[in-house]
């Protein structure tokens, strides 16, 4: 089966990794492995995967953490969970973070292909209804599938912190985005970074926006608005 579709497989044994790696080399063009929740997580942020496949039980941050973490900027990407775990406890949890499917290892490979196929399905149909140019105004927008933006048709170069940045507060369009917020999905931290940081990199991204559209709530955070 070829397609262009990447996927991100995070799994921290690393045999069961390399099997599937192996299997999914079948339908994916791209894969990106990660060995732990922290990793997958980075990943997902710096390459946006079409679809993401991942254990639970992993270091740093499990598979329903990194999918929480996910799913509060990002609705549509198609999920699939692996897991040796059907406790009642994560599937509940797992209910409500708009998964593809929950999957009891072992896993049926007839089972896997149909699961793989249906996540197919829904990024076609996405690609139908969802809008990747994002519009800032008439000279400029964003290109959501490549994660670049556009001004009079030329690229403006951002960095990656800059550009996950941009898409956080894209994502949450006319709301306050606290500053531990921003510390929490840019930087990936538990601890928070200190404020100084956090001014410099929203200061870096004004100047590089050919819109003023960033602005400063005092004492709350930052808004975009256009």
């Amino acid at each position: 089966m070829e397609n262009s579709y990447s996927v991100l497989y995070a799994e921290d044994d690393e045999n069961v990794r390399k099997n599937y790696v192996l299997y999914l080399e079948k339908y994916f063009d791209k894969i990106y492995e990660a060995s732990d929740g922290l990793e997958a997580l980075n990943l997902y942020k710096d390459k946006k995967p079409n679809i993401l496949l991942l254990d639970i039980t992993m270091p740093h941050l499990n598979g329903l953490e990194v999918i929480k973490k996910i799913r509060e900027v990002d609705q549509t990407t198609p999920i699939i969970v692996l897991s040796a775990h059907s406790h009642k406890e994560y599937l509940f949890e797992a209910i409500k973070l708009n998964l593809v499917d929950y999957l009891i290892k072992p896993i049926n490979r007839n089972e896997f292909k149909e699961v793989i196929e249906n996540s197919f399905e829904r990024l076609k149909n996405d690609t139908v209804n969802d809008e990747d140019k994002v519009v800032i105004n008439n000279k400029c927008y964003w290109d959501a599938r490549s994660r670049i933006l556009f001004f009079k048709e030329k690229i403006v170069d951002l960095t990656k912190n800059e550009r996950i940045l941009f898409e956080l507060l894209l994502n949450k369009k006319n709301q306050i985005v606290k500053p531990e917020e921003i510390s929490s999905y840019v930087w990936n931290t538990e601890n928070n970074v200190n404020d100084a940081s956090i001014r410099n990199l929203v200061k870096r991204l004004r100047k590089k926006l050919p819109v003023d559209i960033i602005d400063s709530i005092y004492g709350s955070g930052y808004i975009l608005n256009y």
